[in-house]
C-alpha cells in the first residue's frame, strides 16, 4: 500500500499542486514569524550587549536598567556624581565611567529643529576609558573637548552631515551651543532610542546639555586579579551607595538583565505576527481538507477497485494517510525554506509602515524548522483524517460503477447538523452579549471575541444550509445575462457542502479584514467627533518634552488681535489621597471655552483655587465624591487640601485623571512653566491668516511646534491607517491561500466534470461559453465568501466598538460603505481571475477528447 500511495502522489501530483502552494505560504508564514522574531531578538541583544561590554559591574538608579530615555517616563532618578568620585577611590577598580541618556534637541543647517520619528534628539556621554565605549565609530573619533560632538551615523547620512561640519544642539536651559562633529558612531539598533538622533559629548559637557542630575548607570572595570564578586562586595561597602537605593550588578547579571530587555521588545512583535501566521495555517487547513475530499470523492472507482483486489479498509485509510504525510513533508519542507524569504517580508512590510524593526542579524533555530515542519505535517495529515476515513466507506461494488468522477449533487444538510449549527451560534451571541456589557474593556474584550469565534463556528456549520439560497441571490443579476449565467449558478449552488467548504477559507480573511476597517474607521470618526465637541480650540503651540512654552512667549501670543482666547496649560503629576496621579491645569478662560470634556457630576468651569476635578472613574480608588475634600501632595512636599466640585468621563479624549485651578498647581509642582498654549481665533478670521500670525510669533524659537486641530486629525488618520495596513498586510497572505483554494477546488471540478463538459460542448456551447461559465462561478463562490465576511466582519466590529463606546461613555460606530464595496469588488475579481487557468484548461479540449477521458 506504501508503494499504492507513492503511485499515486506521482499519478497526481498536478491534481496536488495548488494544495501544496497552500501548505507552502501557511507553513511559511508561521516559519518566517519564528525566524524573523529570533532574528529582532538577536539584532535587539547585540545591540544592547554592547552596554555591557568589558563591564565587570554596574551601579544604576533604582528604577533599574534603562534603555531609552522614555523608561524613565518622568522620573529623575540618577546615581549621583558623588558617587562615581567614591566608586573610582576603590582598590578593585580599574575604571569608572558615569554614562549619561537625556535630551539634547538638534537644529538642521537651516535652524529648524531636527526630529526622527517625530521626536528630538538624545545625549550620550562618551567615557573618557574607551574600554568601556559601548559604539564603534565609522569615521572619526569620540569628543574629548567641551566643543566637540560625535553623531549617530543614520542622522549624519539623512541629514547630511560629515565630520568637520558645525552642529547646534538647544541645552536644557534652551540656548543654542555650536559644536564641531569630530566623529560619526553606528548606535546599530537606533529603535534603543526609538529612532531618534543621537548626539555624543564628553561626560561634563553631556551633563551639562542635558542637565541630568547624575548618571543613568555607573559602568566599572575590575583590576586584574579582582572578581565580580569581589567588585560588587565592595562596591555593597561603599557609603556613598548606602541608603541611596541605586541598584547594582555584576557584568554577568547586567547582559542576563538585558538579554530580558531585548526579549521583551522583541517578544511582542512575534506574538502579534503569529496570530496572524496561525490564521494562515488554519485557511491552509480548511483548504487541504477540501481539496482532499474532492479527490477521494474522484477516486471512488479507483479505491472500490483496490477492495475488490483484496485492500482492506484499514489498508486504505492508511495508504490516503500515507499521501498526506509524503505530500506534507515535502511542501512543509519547502515551506520552510521560503520562510527564511517571508522574514524578510516580514521586516520589509513593518518598514513600509513606519516601523523600523531591527533583523541585522539572520537566526534560524532548529526548533524553528521543528515546529513549523511539524504544524505543516499536522495540517496535512489532520485535514486528511476525515476524507481518510470516508474512504474506507468507498463498497467494492462501486468498481463496476460506468461512471468515474462524475459530480453528484448531494444531500442536503441533516436537522442535527442544522440544530447545533443554531445552538452554537445562539451560545457565541449570548457569550458576545455578556462580553459587550462588562465593565472592564480588557475583560470585556476578550469574552466579545471569544463569543465571536463561537458565532463564527456556527456559521460555518450552517454553510451548506446558507449557502445556495445566498448563491442564487448573487446570481439573480448575471442570471439576466444569459443561460451561461444560469448555468454557472446552477452549478455553484448545487454542491453547498463544497461551497461552504470552500468559501470557508475566504470567509475567515474577509471576516476579520472588515471587522478591523470597521473599528478603525469608527476610532477615527470617535475621535474627530471628541475633538471637535471636547477640545474647541484652533491652534496649540506645544513646547518638546521636558520644555516650557517661555513667559514672555506666552504674553506674546495673548496679544495677539486675531485670537480671541488664549490659555496657557500644564501638567504634570502629584500624589492624591496617596495615589499618583496625571494631573493638569489650564489657565481659568480654558475651562468649558476650550477644554470642555464629558461631564459626569457639576461642570469644569467650577474649578477655581482651593477646588478639583476628578475623572469619575477615580472615586472608588481614592475614597472620595463630590463635595468631599482630598489631600494633594506635590513632589517637592507641598500639601493642599482641595475640594472636589466636578467629575468627568474617562473617554479617551485625553484629559489626566484630575484638574487643578493654574494657582494650585504652581504651588504643589515645580514647573518651568506650561507645556502648551491653546487658543481660539477671533470670528471672522480665515484659518490661513490665524495660523500664520500663530507661526511668526513663534518662529524664532526652534523648540515650540504650532498644532491644529486638523493636525491632530491627520495625524491621528495616519497612524490608524498604518495599523490597518499592517493588519490587512498580515491578513492577505490568507485571503490569498483561500483564493488558491478556490482555484484549486474549481481545478479539479473542471477534471471531476469533463463529461458533462463535453455535452454541453455536444448541445452547442462553445469554448468562449465554457470559459465564462465557470469565470462566472468562480466569482460567485468568491463574492459569497467575500459578502459572508462582510457581513460577520461588521457584525463584529459594531459589536466591538458599542462595547467600548459604553465603557468610554462615547463612540460613533462608522461603516465605510465605499471600502466594503470596494472589498467585495476585489473579492470578485479575484475569484475570476483564479479561475482563468482552469477554464483555459476546460475550453482546450475537444468534445471527443473529453467524453474519451470521461
Amino acid at each position: 500500500m506504501f508503494k499504492t500511495a507513492l503511485a499515486n502522489l506521482r499519478a497526481h501530483k498536478a491534481r496536488l499542486l495548488l494544495s501544496s502552494i497552500t501548505v507552502l505560504l501557511g507553513v511559511g508564514f508561521v516559519a518566517g514569524t519564528l525566524i524573523f522574531t529570533d532574528s529582532i531578538k538577536e539584532s535587539f541583544f547585540s545591540s544592547f550587549a554592547r552596554l555591557a561590554k568589558n563591564v565587570d559591574a554596574a551601579v544604576v538608579p533604582a528604577k533599574g536598567v534603562q534603555l531609552a530615555a522614555d523608561d524613565r517616563q518622568g522620573q529623575e532618578a540618577a546615581v549621583s556624581p558623588a558617587a562615581l568620585d567614591a566608586i573610582r577611590r576603590l582598590p578593585g577598580v580599574a575604571s569608572a565611567e558615569g554614562r549619561v541618556l537625556g535630551p539634547a534637541p538638534v537644529l538642521d543647517q537651516s535652524g529648524k529643529l531636527l526630529k526622527q520619528s517625530g521626536r528630538t534628539g538624545l545625549g550620550i556621554a562618551f567615557p573618557a576609558d574607551g574600554s568601556l565605549a559601548y559604539f564603534d565609530f565609522t569615521a572619526g573619533r569620540a569628543p574629548t573637548a567641551a566643543t566637540e560632538v560625535a553623531l549617530d551615523k543614520i542622522t549624519a547620512e539623512d541629514r547630511h552631515f560629515a565630520v568637520g561640519d558645525r552642529l547646534t544642539v538647544v541645552d536644557h536651559d534652551d540656548k543654542r551651543r555650536i559644536f564641531t562633529v569630530v566623529g560619526l558612531f553606528d548606535n546599530s539598533v537606533d529603535q534603543t532610542y526609538q529612532g531618534r538622533s543621537v548626539v555624543g559629548f564628553d561626560t561634563a559637557t553631556a551633563l551639562d546639555v542635558t542637565g541630568r542630575p547624575g548618571y543613568d548607570q555607573i559602568a566599572l572595570r575590575a583590576k586584574g586579579g579582582v572578581s565580580q564578586g569581589k567588585l560588587v562586595a565592595e562596591l555593597k561597602d561603599l557609603p556613598a551607595l548606602d541608603g541611596s537605593g541605586d541598584q547594582i550588578y555584576t557584568g554577568d547579571q547586567l547582559r542576563t538583565e538585558l538579554a530580558h530587555k531585548a526579549t521583551g521588545y522583541s517578544d511582542s512583535f512575534g506574538q502579534i505576527l503569529l496570530v496572524f501566521a496561525f490564521i494562515a495555517a488554519l485557511v491552509s487547513a480548511l483548504v487541504i481538507q477540501n481539496t482532499f475530499q474532492i479527490l477521494i470523492a474522484q477516486r471512488a472507482r479507483e479505491l472500490a477497485l483496490l477492495r475488490c483486489v483484496g485492500a482492506t479498509r484499514r489498508q486504505v485509510f492508511g495508504s490516503t494517510l500515507i499521501e498526506a504525510f509524503v505530500f506534507g513533508a515535502l511542501a512543509s519542507a519547502a515551506g520552510f525554506l521560503a520562510g527564511i524569504g517571508l522574514s524578510k517580508g516580514l521586516g520589509a512590510l513593518l518598514s513600509g509602515i513606519g516601523l523600523d524593526v531591527p533583523s541585522d542579524h539572520l537566526v534560524v533555530k532548529p526548533e524553528s524548522a521543528l515546529y513549523a515542519i511539524g504544524l505543516g505535517l499536522l495540517l496535512t495529515v489532520g485535514s486528511a483524517l476525515f476524507p481518510a476515513r470516508a474512504a474506507t466507506r468507498v463498497a467494492p461494488v462501486q468498481a463496476l460503477s460506468a461512471q468515474q468522477g462524475e459530480t453528484r449533487v448531494t444531500r442536503k444538510a441533516g436537522r442535527i447538523r442544522v440544530a447545533l449549527g443554531l445552538a452554537v451560534a445562539v451560545v457565541g451571541l449570548v457569550i458576545g452579549y455578556l462580553g459587550m456589557q462588562a465593565k472592564d474593556p480588557d475583560n470585556g474584550f476578550f469574552v466579545l471575541t471569544g463569543g465571536a469565534g463561537v458565532v463564527f463556528i456556527g456559521v460555518l456549520a450552517l454553510g451548506p444550509v446558507i449557502t445556495a439560497p445566498i448563491i442564487r441571490a448573487l446570481g439573480w443579476l448575471p442570471s439576466k445575462l444569459g443561460p451561461t449565467a444560469r448555468l454557472a449558478t446552477a452549478n455553484a449552488g448545487r454542491n453547498p457542502r463544497r461551497v461552504a467548504a470552500t468559501t470557508a477559507a475566504l470567509t475567515i480573511g474577509i471576516t476579520l479584514v472588515t471587522m478591523f476597517t470597521v473599528v478603525t474607521a469608527s476610532i477615527k470618526a470617535s475621535a474627530t467627533d471628541s475633538l471637535e465637541q471636547h477640545f474647541p480650540f484652533d491652534y496649540q503651540v506645544v513646547a518638546e518634552p521636558d520644555r516650557a512654552v517661555p513667559a514672555d512667549m506666552v504674553a506674546k501670543l495673548k496679544s495677539l488681535p486675531s485670537l480671541s482666547t488664549v490659555a496657557a496649560q500644564y501638567s504634570g503629576r502629584t500624589t492624591i489621597n496617596g495615589q499618583r496621579e496625571q494631573t493638569g491645569a489650564i489657565d481659568a478662560v480654558g475651562y468649558h471655552t476650550l477644554v470642555n470634556p464629558i461631564m459626569k457630576q457639576g461642570s469644569i468651569s467650577d474649578v477655581v483655587p482651593g477646588t478639583i476635578a476628578l475623572q469619575d472613574n477615580q472615586l472608588a480608588d481614592l475614597k472620595t465624591a463630590v463635595g468631599q475634600s482630598v489631600t494633594v501632595t506635590g513632589k517637592d512636599g507641598g500639601t493642599v487640601s482641595l475640594k472636589v466640585v466636578a467629575t468627568y468621563s474617562d473617554s479617551g479624549i485625553g484629559m489626566p485623571e484630575s484638574a487643578l485651578s493654574v494657582p494650585d498647581f504652581l504651588k504643589l509642582v515645580a514647573s518651568p512653566g506650561p507645556d502648551t498654549v491653546t487658543m481660539l481665533a477671533k470670528p471672522g478670521q480665515t484659518p490661513a491668516a490665524s495660523r500664520t500670525a500663530v507661526e511668526q510669533a513663534v518662529g524664532d524659537d526652534p523648540l515650540l511646534t504650532v498644532n491644529s486641530v486638523a493636525d491632530y486629525k491627520k495625524e491621528l488618520s495616519s497612524g490608524l491607517d498604518q495599523v490597518l495596513a499592517l493588519f490587512t498586510g498580515m491578513l492577505a497572505l490568507a485571503v490569498l491561500i483561500a483564493l488558491i483554494g478556490i482555484a484549486n477546488t474549481l481545478s479539479l471540478s473542471v477534471l471531476e466534470r469533463t463529461r458533462e463538459s463535453a455535452l454541453l460542448r455536444a448541445l452547442g456551447l462553445t469554448k468562449a461559453q465554457l470559459r465564462r461559465m465557470l469565470l462566472t462561478e468562480a466569482m460567485l463562490m468568491a463574492t459569497l465568501g467575500v459578502a459572508l465576511g462582510i457581513v460577520l466582519g461588521g457584525a463584529f466590529g459594531w459589536a466591538l466598538v458599542q462595547m467600548f463606546s459604553k465603557a468610554t461613555g462615547s463612540g460613533t460606530l462608522t461603516i465605510p460603505v465605499v471600502q466594503l464595496l470596494l472589498y467585495v469588488l476585489a473579492g470578485a475579481l479575484a475569484g475570476t481571475l483564479a479561475a482563468v487557468v482552469p477554464a483555459r484548461r476546460a475550453a482546450r479540449q475537444t468534445v471527443a477528447a473529453a467524453i474519451t477521458e470521461a
